[in-house]
């Protein structure tokens, strides 16, 4: 998905390339008392930003109070208000966090704590949140403990949760699995999985399903 990298620190007129995507990221250096500004080949900085560019219009953009990147094995950590936004495929795609681990190596990103996460067209509050890169060139992103709402009026679907929901953004495709809970007009739907494709606005698959009328 993101092939062309670069991070660039820059520090007292230094600069270091390390070719992997495009990232520029401003930010303020904060050494600690005991430690060197670079040490055990790790950053930590304050009021980050971080561009990455890949093919055609894709980008990722991360920006947060406190962080620190190794600058061996590509790991990124980052604390405190942290929000990101990427776009791909003409879509855009939000998020907000307390905090967000991310390497660059394998094109992931992890949040342990509540994350609030939006399209154009849905809204995801969970209790943590993965993304990783997928084959052949999308991305998944695995909500647990979560919530889905609509911000499109003229969905079909309302709203839901289930304890994991799967997002594929490539493919307009959403994954709802353990006690998931749809409302689809006048409808309840409970099962045990449903599968619902947000482009053509129907569920594809549910197991397990009892349907009950909301009137």
């Amino acid at each position: 998905m993101f092939k062309l990298t670069k991070f660039t620190y820059s520090c007292k007129k230094a600069h270091l390339f390390i070719g992997l995507s495009l990232i520029a990221i401003s930010f303020n250096v904060f050494p600690s008392a005991n430690s060197p500004l670079l040490s055990n080949n790790a950053i930590e900085f304050k009021n980050s930003t971080y561009k990455k560019y890949g093919q055609g219009n894709e980008q990722l953009v991360l920006k947060s109070k406190k962080g620190n990147i190794n600058l061996r094995n590509k790991a990124i950590n980052l604390t405190g208000k942290v929000e990101g936004k990427f776009s791909l495929d003409g879509e855009t795609f939000n998020l907000r966090s307390e905090s967000l681990s991310g390497n660059l190596l394998d094109k992931s990103i992890v949040s342990k704590e509540k994350v609030l996460f939006s399209t154009s067209s849905i809204e995801i509050i969970s209790s943590s949140m993965e993304i990783t890169q997928t084959l052949p060139g999308g991305f998944k992103i695995l909500f647990r403990n979560a919530s889905l709402g609509t911000i499109n009026s003229e969905s079909n679907m309302q709203k839901g949760k289930a304890k994991k929901i799967e997002f594929f953004p490539a493919k307009d495709l959403i994954f709802m699995e353990g006690n998931a809970e749809l409302y689809e007009e006048n409808m309840k739907i409970i099962s045990d999985e449903i599968h619902y494709d947000l482009n053509k606005d129907r569920i594809l698959k549910s197991v397990n399903s009892k349907i009950f009328n909301n009137q």
